[in-house]
């Protein structure tokens, strides 16, 4: 029986493998930086790096809006059918996103001394933070498009090991500082990396391929924007009423969760070329078949996840964090805790259907509705219940998010099927890949 299910799905799995390889020695030497941090700094000085992080993240938005997930969706389709485009597409985005990043650094050296005050050394700091994530996140989408797994979880390692002796040593001495600092040469390295070994890589700028590639990202950049409303925003609504600390609080359980996370990511990363391979051939069933397959599985390890932290946290922090070792804390997890089974599965169906599939704009509407909601929400329920207010929000709105997202993707999936001229049954292969 396993023999089987590893024959079935043996492309999935070993790109799986290799793409976990890769975020975790990516994301695990953030989260090595973070959980320092967070044994090393005060709940306070946390609360204000998680804080700061936030801010930066929105300004991230503006300089990748959507180009990583786009690259990825068109480096796949080039490959297939305009591989005359797939050597320019890199170098042209880039070029962009570093041109809006300079425009939003201007911005911000300007106006920030005003805005961020006594914060405002903490933000010249984090500039380079600015550039180098939504570059490094465009040649992922660069690699991830062409399913170059092995090599990108090899570059990620080798600079994950350079990196956290590094991280290490700036943390303990210069504690804040340190930490940015850290989270800038992890980045610069890595970003240098992923340009040395891709090959499929000229530096020659194509305007049709930014205006292609744009139109489809801007839905996607739009969506994340509605995501920040949708999540993050929690963070700067509390830090307006001086929850600061219950930001450190949230902070570190965030970590934990975003660690847990990642390898329903990484699955849906993995699945999602496939996903536009069948959508290209018009291959609708195949496409409902891995839904169903891929929700049953993502429920049952959510639940199952639901359970053991219950058991779990409490240990970790105790023993690792003891500054964290208080009633608030575990209050937030009690209430986020059952959301698990939805946080899996929406990781999966956002990143391996619904955003390859071409259908971001089912992303986009949920979110953006869901973050209008969350911020007037969050008015509402802090006014009324404090700090953990923000954290009931999350549940009601993820929760009804996932589903929503659920049922539309499927009910546009089935109206495809209908109005298709095409064979339903197409196989992958026609499109020049293997079925996952």
């Amino acid at each position: 029986m396993i023999s089987v299910l590893y024959k079935r799905h043996k492309e999935t799995i070993h790109n799986f493998s290799w793409r976990s390889l890769q975020l975790f020695g990516k994301y695990g030497v953030t989260a090595v930086i973070f959980f320092v941090a967070a044994r090393l700094l005060s709940p306070e000085d946390f609360g204000l790096l998680n804080y700061l992080r936030t801010v930066f993240f929105l300004l991230m938005i503006f300089c990748d809006f959507g180009l990583s997930y786009a690259v990825s969706k068109f480096v796949t389709e080039y490959k297939i059918a305009q591989p005359e485009k797939l050597n320019r597409i890199a170098f042209t985005i880039v070029v962009f996103s570093v041109s809006v990043g300079a425009l939003v650094s201007l911005v911000l050296i300007a106006l920030g001394d005003t805005f961020f005050k006594e914060n405002y050394r903490y933000v010249l700091y984090f500039l380079p933070y600015l550039f180098l994530i939504p570059l490094t996140d465009i040649l992922d989408g660069m690699y991830r498009g062409l399913k170059e797994f092995k090599k990108l979880a090899v570059i990620s390692s080798i600079v994950s090991l350079v990196s956290i002796g590094i991280s290490l040593f700036l943390i303990n001495r210069y504690l804040l500082p340190g930490v940015i600092w850290s989270l800038n040469i992890t980045g610069l390295l890595l970003f240098l990396s992923l340009c040395g070994f891709q090959r499929n890589f000229r530096f020659e700028f194509d305007k049709s391929v930014l205006v292609e590639v744009l139109k489809y990202a801007v839905l996607l950049g739009i969506g994340t924007v509605a995501g920040f409303l949708y999540t993050r925003v929690s963070i700067l609504i509390l830090k307006q009423f001086g929850f600061i600390v219950e930001i450190g609080y949230y902070g570190l359980l965030d970590g934990i969760f975003q660690l847990i996370f990642l390898p329903f990511g990484i699955l849906g990363q993995v699945i999602a070329p496939n996903t536009t391979a069948y959508i290209t051939v018009k291959n609708v069933a195949e496409i409902k078949s891995k839904v169903k397959k891929y929700a049953a599985f993502c429920v049952v390890a959510g639940l199952a996840l639901s359970v053991s932290l219950y058991f779990g946290i409490p240990v970790v922090v105790k023993t690792i964090f003891p500054k964290y070792n208080v009633a608030d804390f575990f209050l937030i997890t009690n209430i986020l805790l059952p959301l698990m089974p939805f946080y899996v599965w929406g990781a999966v169906l956002n990143q391996g259907f619904i955003v390859p599939a071409g259908m971001a704009k089912i992303y986009v509407v949920i979110l953006l509705i869901g973050g209008i909601l969350n911020v007037v929400l969050n008015y509402v329920f802090i006014s009324l219940f404090g700090f953990v207010g923000v954290f009931w929000v999350m549940v009601g709105l993820h929760s009804g998010s996932t589903i929503i997202a659920t049922v539309y993707f499927y009910i546009k999936i089935n109206a495809l099927a209908e109005s298709s001229f095409y064979p339903p049954k197409a196989s992958l292969g026609d499109s020049g890949e293997q079925r996952a």
